[in-house]
């Protein structure tokens, strides 16, 4: 088995589109056109959006956008989530039990997301530079420093070549055990969740090649990669 591999930019940016960048209305000459204040109620609506599953009707007319799409959006980043946490724990074949329990701690670990919309500046080119605060989720920070002795005694009962070894019915068996053992940790480590220290980063909300205002999405990678924190993770082959 292997563990804490770090999802790499395409995932990142795979994530980041599959969460339906929502692009808000284009400056015209009859209109006042996209403000500071636009781009603020834009970033605050996608991040409540895409952790909270909840959307202010200020983001929802920007976007023109219903509810409805706002819960579809969320369930699928959470879908997107549950997808990392196989591949990061090596869960080749989850049942669909499992998918929806990790959906629900997923749920469960974003209600704790926290972040500020420090301040939005238009450039010169006419985009917009966003500032944001975020306060990483130490969940899987606190589940890597408990995991040791656990997944030890797990090594001790299934050495890899008892692994190499076993039929597919006994892999089945052994990953069902582990995927316990991992869920195991994280359901603790939620008794005991918090938040770490602020990290902040400048964001650029642009106008696409049809003129309407877009998150960069390289940058919503970047803030999408600080809402947990699952850095310093290393890759463990068993």
């Amino acid at each position: 088995m292997r563990e804490y591999r770090k999802k790499g930019a395409i995932l990142f940016l795979a994530l980041a589109l599959s969460l339906g960048l929502a692009a808000c209305r284009e400056e015209t000459g009859d209109t006042k056109g996209f403000t500071e204040h636009d781009v603020e109620v834009y970033v605050d609506g996608l991040m409540k959006e895409n952790y909270l599953g909840v959307a202010d009707e200020d983001y929802l007319e920007l976007v023109d956008i219903h509810q409805e799409d706002v819960e579809a959006r969320y369930e699928n980043a959470l879908a997107q989530d549950a997808e990392y946490f196989f591949y990061m724990y090596d869960i080749d074949h989850p049942t669909d039990k499992l998918r929806e329990e990790v959906q629900e701690m997923y749920r469960d670990i974003y209600k704790h997301t926290k972040y500020e919309i420090v301040s939005a500046a238009k450039q010169e080119d006419g985009s917009f530079s966003v500032k944001v605060n975020v306060f990483p989720i130490n969940i899987a920070q606190t589940v890597n420093e408990m995991k040791n002795t656990v997944t030890e005694e797990f090594y001790e009962k299934y050495p890899q070549d008892t692994i190499n070894t076993m039929r597919d019915e006994e892999y089945e068996k052994l990953e069902e055990e582990w995927s316990e053992l991992i869920m195991g940790l994280y359901q603790d480590a939620l008794k005991e969740i918090d938040n770490m220290t602020e990290k902040s980063l400048s964001i650029q909300v642009e106008q696409n090649s049809e003129g309407l205002y877009t998150i960069n999405s390289d940058d919503f990678a970047r803030l999408d990669a600080l809402v947990i924190d699952y850095t310093n993770m290393t890759a463990e082959e068993a």
